[in-house]
């Protein structure tokens, strides 16, 4: 099966190879579970001896209920007494991501200064076990526990909780639970605490603004939640603003809740790719006096997935620079890997990621390699994995009779329009591939 781990509704390939026989009539069957799941390549070779082997290739679309179930190759030939069988666990290839929220617990009805509130963490079907949580307050940890206690589910994956007491202020403070899955990117969930009193002559009321718990792709909308309660009448009005405009979509409902009032307002925010760096401003008013503002930034729900191409350049009769440029993505966070025909490159010069004035980010990943001797073109691939989303990779043929021309093969990234490079019109790119040899090491010491 595939060596890392993939999260539900992507494709994975398994291989099964069984032999020698000493002829050709055996049969191959792939079982998901207790079902029949067609093969979508099969492969005989002979060796010296004139036996056979097979070889049997079958794509999985994974489930998160799939942590149960495990895939299994068959094999029968008429010289085998009983079929051959292996099995996988679909386990081992599987990453679920957890959802997240935050509720709060309270003695009573109304929150006080300097009360302390239990905050839970509810972190929700993910697989597998192990992970770190971390509170945050006001975007300083406060506390990180390792591998805490979890609970298994039914469906195999695993849940749990875990409460921090905060306390409470006039102010109010913006707390934090992300969780961090193995090497994936942290998934987080925010919750606003605020005591009920008097600020500068405002009544403050206790008060939480929510987000999603994932981010999302420009061209989707997100929906935001205010939420507050004891309010002495019913005449509150939640005024959402984006780039000082106020948003369409909102809704906000106002209901009685015993001698005070509680509200609830919601609004669908559309994403753009320039929305790193926006904000949106939640204005709360009772009987026209305003008695809640809050800036929530945006970069905290948005994905800008990245653009991958990949280029080459001549350096020397027998060295050619391949450059991977990732263009345009946030987070920053980013996993680059070249491989050629399933193999890692190591060594490979991976700058740091340089932000763009609207807020993303771009990297360039730079790679020398040895071309003597070689006869036939070969396939390269830079492979990008950001956030817990599929990896995007560009290929490239490397030919030493390209001469600094780049050929683009069907990459299963973003496309991009077709590149030439050739080397005398960008001078300034030899340069820059020259200079990582000769002062590699001055470079490391920034100098």
């Amino acid at each position: 099966g595939p060596s890392q781990r993939t999260t539900p509704g992507n494709p994975v390939p398994f291989n099964c190879t069984a032999g020698p026989f000493s002829s050709w009539d055996f049969n191959v069957t792939w079982m998901k579970g207790r079902d029949e799941h067609p093969a979508s390549a099969q492969h005989v070779v002979t060796n010296d001896k004139g036996n056979y082997s097979v070889t049997s290739k079958v794509w999985v679309t994974l489930a998160r209920q799939d942590i149960l179930l495990g895939i299994t190759c068959e094999v029968t030939h008429r010289e085998l007494e009983e079929p051959l069988r292996k099995t996988m666990n679909l386990s081992q290839v599987l990453q679920v991501v957890p959802t997240l929220k935050i509720t709060t617990k309270t003695s009573g009805i109304h929150i006080h200064v300097h009360q302390r509130v239990n905050l839970t963490c509810h972190v929700g079907h993910f697989y597998p076990s192990h992970l770190r949580l971390t509170w945050m307050e006001n975007r300083h940890k406060v506390q990180t526990v390792e591998s805490p206690q979890v609970t298994r589910n039914p469906d195999g994956t695993y849940s749990l909780e875990h409460t921090w007491q905060a306390e409470a202020t006039l102010e109010g403070s913006e707390f934090a639970c992300w969780v961090v899955q193995d090497e994936q990117p942290p998934v987080q969930a925010n919750i606003t605490l605020r005591a009920q009193g008097r600020l500068r002559g405002r009544s403050i009321h206790p008060s939480s603004l929510q987000g999603p718990l994932q981010r999302s792709e420009p061209g989707t909308s997100i929906q935001l939640t205010y939420v507050s309660s004891g309010f002495p009448s019913r005449h509150v009005t939640v005024t959402w603003l984006k780039k000082n405009r106020e948003l369409p979509k909102q809704q906000t409902h106002v209901h009685a809740s015993g001698d005070t009032y509680n509200v609830t307002s919601r609004v669908l925010v559309p994403l753009l790719a320039d929305d790193v760096l926006s904000v949106v401003q939640c204005h709360v008013s009772h009987k026209f006096m305003l008695v809640f503002h809050k800036n929530i930034s945006l970069d905290q729900y948005l994905l800008v997935p990245p653009t991958v191409t990949a280029s080459q350049a001549s350096f020397s009769l027998d060295l050619v620079a391949i450059t991977c440029h990732v263009q345009r993505f946030y987070p920053q966070s980013v996993h680059l890997t070249w491989t050629e025909n399933c193999h890692t490159f190591k060594g490979a010069e991976q700058l740091t990621s340089k932000q763009n004035s609207d807020g993303t980010y771009t990297l360039e990943s730079l790679h020398l390699v040895n071309v003597s001797g070689q006869e036939s073109e070969r396939v390269l691939t830079c492979k990008v994995q950001h956030e817990a989303q599929p990896p995007i990779q560009a290929n490239l043929i490397l030919s030493r009779a390209a001469h600094g021309t780049y050929k683009p093969m069907e990459s299963l990234g973003p496309q991009m329009p077709v590149l030439i490079f050739v080397a005398f019109l960008f001078g300034f790119k030899v340069l820059l591939v020259m200079s990582f040899i000769v002062t590699y090491i001055c470079r490391r010491q920034n100098l």
